[in-house]
């Protein structure tokens, strides 16, 4: 485990509303959110826009100087607020830029914030040189009115002509999710709202309660034990600054709740400052990303299963239901080119998504997987060796998995033009092309120093 890997950052959505549920800025729930995570040393990314800032500036100036508390911008709705014009949307955004800007004038990197996404949203945040999209949701659908299923986790290129799909090479806005999601729970229950780091989402779900964070922990401690196979693991985290306050103006839920997210937060908080993890912003961090990577960097995710459940009740029977589970271990994956996972003991993709080549962002990129077979098979104390085959396929990306105990054993030799790469003593992921004819990939492993 390297922890220092583990980039953490807190957003808090922090703007001025005018709606049926919502009327001004939410100066309480601000100031109680600023007061828990400044005590454990966490810096804030507050989502501000052209109304709240004049309310918040001064606040958010010396929350900068005593903690190193940023800012990001969010957009109206490009549908709704501008008519899906993207002359109202461009104007929109400049003018509540040069808001922040000039009440801000140590913020160098620009950060738009919304969850409702676009093409066209993403071609004007290139033209006024935005570097980064936070509100993107793994496997969500309908929920919030957003639908983002077949798009990657964590931090990814965004392809400016395909808001879902990452780049083909070093694109110019980086993709930043709503909030972390619970990556095993998520893929196996279908549930990534359930399964997630959102305070009230997990209170209601019956996940955490005041004084109960258990789920969060290992849920946590299942991103901390990916740094060891991953040069930087995004763990976000995000929290409504409206959603922590009950007053006549926002009372989005009973104060009751309030108390309790309060209670989970100071614990969570507690907990993760324990370990040497890098505590940053979310503009430090899409700066850090674009200095590090030349096209969207690899996840290589082995996940556990937390075996907390959620209760059955109003919430989480409005959502559908939940798995049950348990499941197993299961590896998760991708790249610039494609997203796979890879279930216990299955040496094919459980799930194949191919960006290679995909222009409808209704689509889930989901594809067939073609037959794999395995000969040659031979496991001795010191060396295992095996051949695999596949049947016709692609031409797409593809990847194999190999479950087995590895500890204390490398990869000797593998098929050229396939890379081999051991994740966590647990499995040998290959990652290579298919061409559209049967492929066969050799593998030998052998241990570092003979068995005694």
């Amino acid at each position: 485990m390297k922890p220092e890997r583990l980039i953490y950052t807190f957003v808090s959505y922090a703007s001025h509303y005018d709606t049926d549920w919502a009327k001004g800025t939410p100066i309480e729930g601000v100031e109680r959110t600023a007061r828990l995570a400044h005590k454990h040393g966490v810096p804030v990314t507050w989502i501000v826009n052209g109304g709240s800032v004049p309310v918040l500036a001064e606040r958010i100036r010396e929350w900068h100087e005593a903690y190193g508390d940023d800012v990001i911008l969010q957009t109206p709705f490009f549908l709704e607020d501008c008519g899906a014009s993207k002359a109202k949307f461009r104007a929109a955004l400049d003018r509540d830029w040069k808001i922040v800007a000039e009440a801000f004038p140590w913020v160098r990197t620009k950060i738009a914030a919304r969850g409702k996404i676009y093409n066209e949203v993403i071609e004007v945040l290139e033209e006024l040189d935005f570097k980064g999209m936070w509100g993107y949701c793994w496997e969500q659908i309908w929920w919030d009115g957003i639908s983002h299923r077949g798009i990657p986790w964590g931090s990814w290129y965004v392809d400016r002509g395909r808001y879902k799909a990452p780049h083909a090479g070093k694109g110019h806005i980086v993709a930043c999710e709503w909030t972390a999601r619970d990556l095993h729970a998520t893929y196996h229950s279908g549930c990534p709202v359930i399964y997630s780091t959102d305070p009230n989402d997990v209170l209601r779900a019956g996940l955490c309660g005041r004084d109960d964070i258990e789920y969060w922990k290992r849920l946590f401690q299942d991103y901390l034990d990916n740094t060891e196979h991953n040069d930087r693991v995004y763990f976000l985290q995000q929290q409504e600054a409206h959603e922590m306050e009950y007053t006549e103006r926002f009372a989005v839920f009973p104060a009751s709740h309030v108390e309790a997210c309060e209670g989970m937060l100071d614990l969570f908080f507690a907990h993760i400052t324990q370990y040497p993890i890098t505590l940053t912003t979310l503009p430090k961090a899409v700066e850090e990303y674009h200095e590090r990577n030349a096209q969207t960097a690899p996840a290589y995710m082995l996940t556990r299963d937390t075996l907390s459940r959620p209760e059955v009740n109003e919430y989480t029977v409005t959502l559908g239901g939940t798995g049950a589970g348990p499941w197993p271990r299961t590896f998760l994956y991708y790249d610039r080119e494609c997203q796979m996972a890879f279930v216990h003991g299955q040496c094919a993709p459980h799930r194949l998504r191919s960006y290679v080549g995909k222009g409808d962002m209704h689509d889930e990129f989901e594809e067939s997987v073609p037959q794999v077979w395995v000969s040659g098979y031979e496991r001795t104390e010191d060396r295992i060796r095996m051949t695999f085959k596949t049947g016709h396929g692609g031409p797409l990306p593809f990847g194999l998995a190999y479950w087995d105990d590895l500890a204390g054993f490398a990869v000797e030799a593998c098929s050229e033009g396939v890379s081999a790469r051991i994740i966590g003593d647990e499995l040998v992921f290959l990652r290579f092309g298919l061409t559209g004819e049967p492929a066969t990939i050799a593998l030998s492993l052998t241990r570092r120093e003979p068995a005694l």
